[in-house]
């Protein structure tokens, strides 16, 4: 080794703002002893910029916390101190993008502990990469999904892959309508437990207050007080300016808070989800025939509009794919199994065809430009090749035809003849 003194610790650089009077008792002392450079004084225009901004603040003010957090989108990281005991607060700084939020009474080395897994946020660029990819495949999942699952399946599948991305011990989104009394719990992430249920909200005033107020809000669990637990997180989901859902979320025991990157994650994720529950739903609010996927709805009016404008035709299918039994799959096996077929089925057509699921075991093709003999030449290839199983066909146009709904009545029809045929099983609309 040669001589000389060691380069110096690089302390992080902590800027203190907001009201020095709501300050903890001793903040400066702990944060200097937690290996902190802080400072009161804003950097000029050529100094580096601070790594994480600290501000205390006497209560959770909304025009005030709005002013303060409006670039929180932008590095540092904003941490937010209420000198206030108010549960609520914290949540509404975490909505509004802080990077973290606690209110009194604080405990100082939790601070220093939260302040620095965000300093730590920032500065390790590997994380970039993860948390990128999370969102890419959270996102390829909703599209994927989107064509080939029931709507409860995408929901699961969403809620799951959340609430292990974060490594919460509780995750679940939770529908509620307007006026509702009752809220319907589409997906359940706990000790890897799913379920479905009602939850009352008359019970649960944290929801119904973050419905009402579209505010994110903490709810505490008072079955795991005492165990280093927090709250519950009530994150409201808002679909065509009406809240469709709620989406809960509590952290592991002794666990970090969740940060404003993991909450925009949340958020992003339970909106893909109420958009996924309701794709099971027409534009006017009604569900369709059979839940039909908003993306198959599209496509068909798409193709209806098509094929009216430049005299074209195309065919709708139904095929009930002969499968193993689903009644003993778990969610996600389920999941795995309709992508799969989705996937297979997809290979075998061509690019401009259309695949999606329709229901139990039954997937959905549009063959444009295909009368029905093409159509039933494209079931029989598919049926030799990936799939057995029965299959209704109705080709367009078609004299009974006007609307979508009159496709999937006609199609579900020829679908019931060919259940009931022996031989080819395969049913065309008359």
């Amino acid at each position: 080794m040669t001589g000389g003194a060691a380069e110096p610790l690089i302390r992080p650089r902590l800027l203190l703002t907001g009201d020095a009077a709501a300050r903890p008792d001793g903040l400066e002392r702990a944060l200097t002893r937690a290996g902190f450079q802080i400072g009161e004084v804003p950097p000029g225009p050529h100094d580096p910029p601070p790594d994480a901004l600290l501000t205390t603040l006497d209560s959770a003010e909304p025009d005030r916390l709005g002013r303060l957090l409006a670039d929180a989108s932008v590095e540092p990281p904003r941490i937010i101190v209420f000198a206030a005991e108010d549960r609520d607060a914290p949540g509404a700084a975490l909505a509004l993008g802080a990077a973290d939020a606690l209110a009194a009474p604080i405990h100082l080395p939790d601070l220093c502990a939260r302040i620095a897994a965000r300093v730590r946020d920032r500065q390790a660029p590997v994380r970039t990469p993860y948390e990128t990819r999370v969102r890419d495949s959270l996102r390829d999942l909703v599209e994927e999904a989107r064509t080939l699952l029931l709507p409860d399946e995408v929901a699961l599948a969403l809620i799951r892959r959340l609430g292990r991305a974060l490594e919460l011990a509780h995750c679940s989104y939770v529908q509620v309508g307007p006026g509702d009394d009752q809220g319907r719990v589409i997906a359940d992430f706990d000790a890897d437990r799913a379920e479905h249920g009602r939850l009352d909200l008359a019970r649960h005033p944290e929801i119904a207050e973050a419905i009402r107020s579209r505010r994110t809000l903490a709810m505490p669990d008072t079955r795991t007080q005492g165990v280093g637990a927090g709250p519950t997180i009530v994150l409201p989901v808002v679909l065509h300016d009406v809240v469709t859902g709620v989406l809960l979320m509590r952290g592991r025991p002794a666990a970090p808070s969740l940060g404003g990157a993991q909450l925009g994650l949340a958020s992003d994720l339970a909106e893909a989800a109420a958009r996924a529950l309701d794709g099971g739903r027409a534009a006017s609010g009604r569900p369709t025939r059979r839940l039909t996927p908003l993306p198959l709805d599209r496509r068909l009016d798409e193709e209806l509009e098509r094929a009216r404008r430049y005299s074209l035709g195309f065919s709708l299918v139904l095929l009930d794919a002969d499968a193993p039994s689903e009644a003993d799959a778990d969610a996600e096996s389920l999941i795995r199994r309709r992508q799969e077929t989705g996937a297979r089925l997809r290979r075998e057509l061509r690019l401009p065809d259309f695949v999606s699921n329709y229901g139990e075991g039954e997937y959905a093709l549009v063959l444009p430009e295909t009368g029905a003999d093409g159509a039933r030449r494209s079931v029989l290839r598919l049926r030799e090749r990936l799939i057995g199983g029965s299959a209704g066909i109705v080709a367009y146009p078609h004299p009974a035809v006007t609307v979508p709904d009159d496709l999937f009545a006609l199609v579900e029809a020829a679908l019931h003849r060919g259940r009931a045929q022996s031989g080819e099983r395969i049913g065309v609309a008359d």
